[in-house]
This record gives C-alpha cells, sequence and structure tokens, in this order.
C-alpha cells in the first residue's frame, strides 16, 4: 500500500504526516506503523569502493512522478534514436513505481508539445511520434520546454532534459528557477553535445535544484544513465532523487552488476491514538513526526593513529609550511584518533618516521620538517607509506601530501597488502600533476581504492590549508572518514554528520473544507527572500583592514575611503571593525570600534605619503591588527609591495592560526618584482585559510570592496574570493532565502499556448 502525507508547520520546525500504512519495515512495531530512513549501498564489479546513495530527506513525497524534456531540433538528429529508446526501457521498466509520467519536446520557434500519462503504453507510443528536425542555431528553446513540463509535475519530481545546445530564451529563467523550486522539482541536464560552447544557466538550475549535468557526448552514455533509474527506481524515488553525481559511479551500477543492499535507519513506531482523549468535532486526529539533530555522528567513529606522510622534496615548500601551521589545530581538536603518525620521504630515501600521542613532539617534528632536494620529479612515496603504515595502529588513517609520481612504485602490492593487513585508509592530496602522465601510472590512485580511501586533486598549492581545516573538523568528529571529497569543491559542500532522531506527536488538526469544483489541493513550495523575522545572524570577529600608505597607494586609500561606509551599513556578519595603516619608517597605528562613524574618521585621515623603496613594513602592521582583532575574523590587506619585515612571517602566521584569523592579500602591483618578493603574503594566506588577489590595474579595487560589502552582508562567502578579477566577474551570489509550505486550492486546469 502506497503511503500519503502532508506537510504541516508545527511552530518553526516542518514536520510530516504520516497515515497509517502497510510495510514490513514496521512489523516490529506493536502497531505495524513507523517512520525510517533508508541508505543503499552497493558493491559493484570492477570498483573498489562501496557506492552510497543516502535516502535525501525528501520523505514528504511518496507519489511524484518522472518528466522528460528533449530537444528535437536538427542538431539532435544522431542522439535522438537512442534518447527515445532509452525514454521508453525507463518508462516499461517502471510503469506503476511513479505516479504519472511527463514528457515535452521543444524546437525553435517554440510551439508547446506536452503528453502526460500514468499509462506507460500511451507515453511510449508519444514518444515514438518524436523526430529531429529544423532549429539551426545553436541556442535553442530550452526554458520553454522544462517550464511547461514542470508545470504539470507533482511536488518532489525529477525532470531529465536531453540537449546538445544553451537557451536562447534565457529570459524565462527566473520563472522557471522559480517553479522548480516552489515544486521541489530536481533537474538533471542530459548534455549531449558542447551547448555552444556556453550553458551556465543548466548550471545554475541544477545547482538550485541540487541536480545534476551529466556529460554524455557518446550515446553510450545516455544509457548507462537511463539503465540506472530502470534498475534503482525500485528502491524509490528517493534514490532517482539522490542518485550518483559522476558517470564513472553511474557506470559501476547502471547495468545492475552490482551486489546492492538496504539499510534502515532511525526506525520509529508509531503509537495509536490514546481513546481517553478523542479529537473534537470538525478536527482529526494526525501523526507528527519532528527530526530532532545534534551536531556529529550518533557514535563516533575511534580510529587508531592519523598520520601525515609529507613529501619534502624541493617542491613542496607551501604544503609543508600549511601542515606546520595547522597540526597544532588539527591535535587540539581531535576526538577521534588515539595518537599521530608523521613521516616524511625525498629522494634518496631516508626512514624518518615518528609516532607519538604527545603533541609537543609532533609539532617539535612538524617544525624541523623542510624542503630540499629532490629535481626529477618521481620521488619514493611507496617507502614513506610503508613506514608509516607499519608505524601505525590498526584502524588508521593516513594522508598523503605529494606533487610527484611514486619513483618506488614496484612496491606497489606489499604497500597495499600492508594497508589492507592493518585496516589502514590512504587519502592522497595531489598538489601537482604526477609528473605527467608519462610518469604517472595510477599507483595512488590503486592503492587510495585499494584501502577504502581516495585521491583529492587540487589545483593550487595555496589550497592544502583547506584541506587541513577539513582535517581539523574530521578529527574533531564533525566529518565522516568513511569517504573524501575529491575536490575543493565536493569539499566545500559537504555537510557535517548528525546524530537524529524522530520524535513522534500526535495531533488534532482542523479538517480542511473540500475545494470547489474543478480545483484540488495542493501543498506548495514558495520560496521567500529577505530577512526572516526572529533570526538575526549571529555576528564573529572582526573585520579588519590594513593599509599600505605609502606614496604609490593613493588610488586604493580613495577607494577604501568611498566605500567602508557602506560595508559597514550593510554588515550582519561581524561585531566590529580594525584598520591598520603602515608606511615606511614603520610606526604603529590601529584602531578597533564598532562605532561606524569613529572608523570612517581614522580612514578619512589616511593620506599617500613617503615609502620609496618598494618593500615595506606589511608584517608589522598585520602583527598589530590581528592583535587587536577579535577570534574568527577576517583581515584584508590592500598592497603593491612586498614586506621589508619579512623574516617575521613564521610568528605573524602563527598568531593568524592561534586566533583562528583569516588573512586575504589584494595585491596592486608586482610585490617589487620576483628577486625581492619570496612569495610571504601567499605563504601567511596559505597558512591561514586566506588567499591572494593578484589586480592588473589599481582602479578595479572598488570592485574587490564591493565584493567585500557583499560577503560583509552575508550575501557571498570570503571563502570564495577568486584570485583574478576575472574569476570576481563570474561569480553567483548567495541569497538569503528560505522555503515555506502551504496547503491550498488550486485550478485543476492548464492555460496553454
Amino acid at each position: 500500500m502506497k503511503a500519503s502525507a502532508l506537510i504541516l508547520i508545527v511552530g518553526s520546525a516542518l514536520v510530516l504526516q504520516v497515515a497509517a500504512q502497510l510495510d514490513p519495515v514496521c512489523d516490529s512495531c506493536p502497531s505495524k506503523n513507523c517512520t525510517y530512513d533508508k541508505r543503499l549501498s552497493c558493491s559493484c564489479t570492477g570498483l573498489n569502493r562501496t557506492i552510497e546513495i543516502v535516502d535525501p530527506g525528501d520523505r514528504e513525497y511518496f507519489n511524484v512522478s518522472l518528466g522528460f524534456v528533449v530537444d528535437n531540433t536538427g542538431s539532435m538528429r544522431t542522439e535522438i534514436a537512442s534518447v527515445k529508446s532509452s525514454i521508453q526501457a525507463v518508462v516499461t521498466a517502471t510503469s506503476g513505481i511513479f505516479d504519472k509520467y511527463v514528457i515535452g519536446t521543444y524546437n525553435d520557434p517554440y510551439v508547446a508539445n506536452v503528453f502526460e500519462s500514468t499509462d506507460a503504453s500511451a507515453i511510449n507510443s508519444f514518444v515514438s511520434t518524436i523526430n529531429a528536425n529544423a532549429g539551426g542555431d545553436c541556442p535553442e528553446m530550452a526554458m520553454h520546454g522544462i517550464r511547461d513540463v514542470a508545470d504539470r509535475l507533482s511536488p518532489g519530481s525529477v525532470i531529465f532534459l536531453f540537449t546538445d545546445a544553451s537557451s536562447k530564451d534565457l529570459a524565462l529563467e527566473p520563472d522557471v528557477k522559480a517553479l522548480l523550486e516552489s515544486k521541489n522539482i530536481r533537474l538533471n541536464v542530459m548534455a549531449t553535445g558542447n551547448l555552444c560552447g556556453m550553458g551556465a544557466e543548466f548550471s545554475r538550475l541544477t545547482t538550485a535544484t541540487n541536480g545534476t549535468i551529466y556529460r554524455t557526448p557518446d550515446k553510450s552514455d545516455v544509457d548507462f544513465v537511463m539503465n540506472y533509474i530502470k534498475n534503482f527506481a525500485k528502491y524509490g524515488i528517493r534514490f532517482i532523487r539522490g542518485m550518483p553525481t559522476t558517470l564513472e559511479d553511474l557506470k559501476a551500477i547502471a547495468d545492475g552488476n552490482c551486489s546492492c543492499k538496504t539499510s534502515i535507519e532511525n526506525l520509529v513506531c508509531i503509537e495509536p491514538p490514546t481513546k481517553s482523549c478523542p479529537c473534537p468535532e470538525g478536527f482529526e486526529h494526525i501523526v507528527v513526526k519532528k527530526k530532532v539533530c545534534v551536531p556529529g555522528p550518533c557514535k563516533k567513529h575511534k580510529y587508531g593513529s592519523l598520520g601525515f606522510v609529507i613529501d619534502n622534496t624541493g617542491s613542496m615548500a607551501a604544503e609543508i609550511f600549511a601542515v606546520r601551521a595547522h597540526i597544532a589545530n588539527i591535535m587540539a581538536n581531535n576526538t577521534v584518533f588515539k595518537d599521530y603518525v608523521v613521516a616524511t620521504f625525498g629522494d634518496p630515501y631516508k626512514k624518518n618516521v615518528i609516532r607519538s600521542s604527545d603533541e609537543s613532539v609532533i609539532q617539535s617534528f612538524v617544525n624541523s620538517i623542510s624542503p630540499s632536494a629532490g629535481g626529477d620529479c618521481p620521488e619514493f612515496a611507496m617507502s614513506g607509506i610503508e613506514d608509516a603504515a607499519k608505524k601505525a595502529r590498526k584502524n588508521s588513517v593516513l594522508v598523503l601530501f605529494t606533487d610527484a609520481a611514486a619513483k618506488d612504485a614496484s612496491k606497489l602490492a606489499a604497500v597495499k597488502a600492508l594497508l589492507l593487513a592493518k585496516n589502514t585508509k590512504l587519502f592522497v592530496i595531489a598538489t601537482g600533476t604526477f609528473c605527467g602522465s608519462g610518469v604517472y601510472k595510477g599507483e595512488f590512485d590503486d592503492l587510495a581504492a585499494a584501502s577504502g580511501g581516495d585521491v583529492m586533486t587540487l589545483t593550487a598549492k595555496t589550497s592544502v590549508s583547506e584541506v587541513l581545516d577539513f582535517l581539523a573538523l574530521a578529527a574533531a568528529g564533525k566529518y565522516s572518514l568513511r569517504s573524501f571529497p575529491r575536490c575543493l569543491d565536493d569539499m566545500r559542500k559537504m555537510k557535517p554528520e548528525r546524530c537524529c532522531k524522530w520524535v513522534i506527536h500526535h495531533k488534532c488538526k482542523p479538517i480542511e473544507p473540500p475545494c470547489p469544483l474543478g480545483y484540488k489541493r495542493v501543498t506548495m513550495r514558495n520560496k521567500v527572500c529577505g530577512s526572516p523575522n526572529g533570526c538575526p545572524r549571529k555576528r564573529v570577529g572582526s573585520l579588519g583592514f590594513i593599509i599600505d600608505d605609502t606614496g604609490s597607494m593613493g588610488a586604493e586609500i580613495f577607494a577604501v575611503r568611498t566605500h567602508i561606509s557602506a560595508i559597514m551599513a550593510n554588515n550582519t556578519v561581524f561585531k566590529d571593525y580594525v584598520v591598520s595603516r603602515y608606511g615606511d619608517p614603520y610606526v604603529k597605528n590601529v584602531i578597533r570600534s564598532s562605532d561606524a562613524s569613529a572608523i570612517q574618521s581614522f580612514v578619512n585621515a589616511i593620506a599617500p605619503s613617503g615609502g620609496g623603496d618598494c618593500p615595506e613594513y606589511a608584517m608589522s602592521a598585520i602583527e598589530d591588527a590581528a592583535k587587536e582583532a577579535l577570534e574568527n575574523s577576517v583581515l584584508i590587506l590592500f598592497t603593491d609591495a612586498a614586506a621589508k619585515d619579512a623574516n617575521m612571517s613564521a610568528d605573524v602566521a602563527a598568531l593568524l592560526v592561534s586566533k583562528k584569523i583569516k588573512l586575504y592579500v589584494i595585491g596592486t602591483g608586482q610585490f617589487c618584482g620576483p628577486r625581492v618578493y619570496k612569495g610571504e603574503y601567499d605563504y601567511l594566506a596559505a597558512a591561514s585559510g586566506g588567499s591572494v588577489m593578484k589586480l592588473t590595474a589599481k582602479t578595479s579595487v572598488g570592485e574587490v570592496l564591493n565584493f567585500i560589502g557583499l560577503a560583509a552582508s552575508g550575501m557571498t562567502s570570503f571563502d570564495s574570493l577568486p584570485s583574478t578579477l576575472e574569476g570576481l566577474h563570474g561569480m553567483p551570489y548567495q541569497d538569503n532565502c528560505w522555503i515555506e509550505e502551504i496547503s491550498t486550492c488550486m485550478c485543476d486546469c492548464y492555460d496553454r499556448p
């Protein structure tokens, strides 16, 4: 028997009414009625890891639709037969699972052509009539097609769009986005071509709806996605809405050559209502549940050792400095590891490994690591991993930092056997190209996959700090180490683990009056934007401006002076402000205040003067600003010169890390050239979790200050500050929006062109 559901708002919590249902999972409950979550785990032939598809939490949608939108312009001629056969196979295989199917096509010019039915054979007959023709110019009318199919789908449904072109009708995008979000419809795009070299609108829509763009230039790739739906729809719509986001995983499981099992979590029995307290006339009895969650897993996994295997050849300076600056924080937050292992490897290889639970011993060992030697690209990574694994306890986690392939890859089989014997996972942080495809033979991927770990590829060495911040949270038990993100984007999207339980309540609810003839009752999800009443943002730390006021900095000083009032007026994130100025010679001149007028007066008094020789006293100013600032602050340095006092870098980095202060550097010059600049700002930014942005024109500082204003207002994050002005121009900004749900009567009709 299918379950039915009604969304209710109790207080400020979204809860779920679940009608009585005959579900064998609930047999252990006296009432034979329950709620629960599901997890699907698949072990697949040819894939050395388990794929987990977790119930994405869309349990309020039991009866949902499956939608298809097909671009049938002329350029789709080569794919259209494969698309049609894939859709027909899915519809046939899932008959009876979805409440209905909706399919639509679009061409140029657009003429609505949408068909819906609960009958699989009727849908397949419609699909057989689709042919590719017309079009001609590359952008097509995709937004019209998505809109008209989404309009007919039930809430909580999924759409698959098949196209090789971008959208011509971009003016409709905001309306389409609002429609998809209001009905909680997930959009997946099957890109069978290069989307005319564009297609950013599809990225925006799939991101907004938690969908995915699958790049499927090969016809067989379309089959992999469709085969997944055929084989996994039987597990429920939640596993279509939560389907894997990579073709690699889909290819591994889509053909069904996997051993899959579902596990039940958070099962709560729903007890029948007490007869002694009936609902009054005009009310009906309902059972509601509220999910109550606390940070952290329900049961913390206890590991053996946390190990760092560090390539200490000459090219690894940024990585070594980052580990040195962050390891104390990782150890201070650790609640899941018994001790620590650190091993280094260079060329030639010399065993250098330590295991200890004494944090000061580990810190001293790490402080002694310095980059040297190397030269040829492959290094002795396997020997370093082997010695670390031998030293570590069982059930450990090792993290390898390297930019080079393994010169001793011949030891792969022996190291793999050792990791498996000790049940130790290896995660690889790749900060280079592994000497190129001609040298790297996949040894790290093989080793990570066999041990249950993974390989994370970074495009910039300065990003290592973000990975180390993630490790600190994982060591604190806030993130799971069952898996590891493969790139920074995946890591930034990860959500902390939570321990949740369902609290069941019996309620009396007013009986909804019937809808008028020609209307039906629907639950709508509306996106509301603004500042929700009673939900003020918790302010943290200080927002600091460190300004080089030497003679060459006139444009930057003027820009800060004209923008800072708007930044403070819109601030919802920070408790107060710090401003520090510096010249040559250095004289301490810093202020901290929550009074916007005091800060504005201080900034107005800054005027460019002095200087002359290029390096300036930046480190002294950063240090004084950091000492003045609160913990969890953000400091922004504006300068065009290197630091004359760069010898203070290590002490300043330690101060920033100890106070959890991030430093962002806005470089408006060449930092006195490569002979003078030794990377001191990159080092501080990497150590603190900030970044360096280099501008080619001083007049662009105003655009950066606009970004700072948005970040201070909560509309974006300082973590997303790009390294170039071009990256800033392409940034999407978050809106302060949330979803409200209401039950209402709606006309059961369609006004179609």
